[in-house]
């Protein structure tokens, strides 16, 4: 049996009109596992939950399988009030037009200094590329007191990832060193 696991934590947040597919609906084996903590931003809760296709095949014995995972994994449920809570938080995102604003104002301003990147569609990270190796630009950044994350980490070296999920001043605060930076390797 083939079955089709769709990580969909991001599948809320996307901008210029694109749309995320149901893996539901395109294959009858599949599988959707999300989170609320980016829907709602909530990061570090760790609140979601696994999807089956009702067509599954076999039904019974997957659930009760991952029943059974859940429990003898030692995986921690959420206490009954968040439950309750989330309940009637079904639905519901975080606004997208914020990360949308943070996302086109970084990369304007990041362009116009010299670097190199594609807008994302989705989620709220950067993967601009590095003017040196992702790991030492990296520290270089964090001399300017910029966290950001080397690409390598994520399967792109020669990239560095930005999370822009921060609050307007932070963003703000950042764009000097960019700028500093910009001008030390594509001056």
């Amino acid at each position: 049996m083939l079955y089709l696991i769709s990580d969909e934590p991001y599948n809320k947040i996307v901008y210029d009109g694109v749309t995320v597919p149901s893996i539901l609906a395109a294959y009858h084996n599949s599988i959707l596992v999300t989170s609320y903590s980016k829907d709602l931003s909530i990061p570090g809760e760790r609140l979601g939950f696994i999807a089956v296709n009702p067509d599954a095949a076999p039904l019974d014995q997957l659930l009760n399988g991952m029943i059974f995972c859940n429990r003898t994994l030692g995986f921690v449920n959420a206490p009954a009030f968040v439950q309750r809570v989330v309940q009637q938080l079904q639905g519901m995102s975080v606004d997208i037009t914020i990360y949308k604003r943070k996302r086109d104002r970084l990369c304007i301003e990041l362009q116009k200094m010299g670097y190199s990147l594609i807008k994302p569609e989705g989620a709220f990270y950067l993967f601009p590329r590095s003017p040196i190796n992702d790991i030492e630009f990296v520290k270089e950044l964090q001399q300017e007191r910029i966290l950001t994350v080397p690409g390598s980490g994520f399967g792109s070296p020669g990239f560095f990832r930005i999370a822009y999920c921060v609050e307007d001043w932070a963003i703000e605060g950042a764009l000097p060193g960019f700028k500093k930076l910009a001008d030390k390797y594509f001056a």
